[in-house]
């Protein structure tokens, strides 16, 4: 179950530091966000600096004991990623164009001392954004999302 300090705000600091990296971003995928970065073991292997994504494959394959439950944990996150993405879109961080989040901004969430958290979303971003990068139909087969 989704934990209570992770709420719709958090998940939107993670869905705009994706977007700072990948500035366009299909629907689909950033309803993965929140399960990969609210989970403490994806976090920490995912924030490490020795961390290298190369493929989704690889790394579910190489880590698939942090993966098991992964639909559940999806499950949990449906309603916060998508009022994370109402908040984003009202807010004016990103535009939903043709079934994609688009970059509208250019300003950052992040500045120095928002705590450890938010230190550990932006260290994963790179890596969260290379696993998104893949179609969607790929990445919810690969996890067993049932949708």
């Amino acid at each position: 179950m989704i934990g209570i300090l992770n709420n719709e705000a958090l998940c939107l600091i993670a869905i705009q530091s994706i977007l700072a990296l990948k500035p366009r971003l299909n629907i689909a995928n950033s309803y993965l966000i929140a399960p990969l970065v609210f989970d403490k073991k994806i976090l920490g292997h995912l924030k490490r600096k020795t961390t290298d994504i190369l493929s989704a494959q690889e790394m579910v394959t190489e880590n698939s004991s942090r993966f098991i439950g992964f639909n559940e944990k999806f499950n949990d996150s449906l309603i916060v990623s998508t009022n994370a993405i109402a908040m984003g879109l009202e807010l004016g961080l990103f535009d939903l164009k043709g079934g994609e989040l688009v970059l509208a901004t250019s300003d950052s969430f992040y500045t120095e001392n928002l705590g450890h958290k938010f230190d550990d979303f932006i260290r994963a971003s790179e890596n969260v954004a290379k696993i998104l990068a893949e179609p969607p139909s790929s990445l919810y087969a690969l996890l067993r999302i049932e949708v």
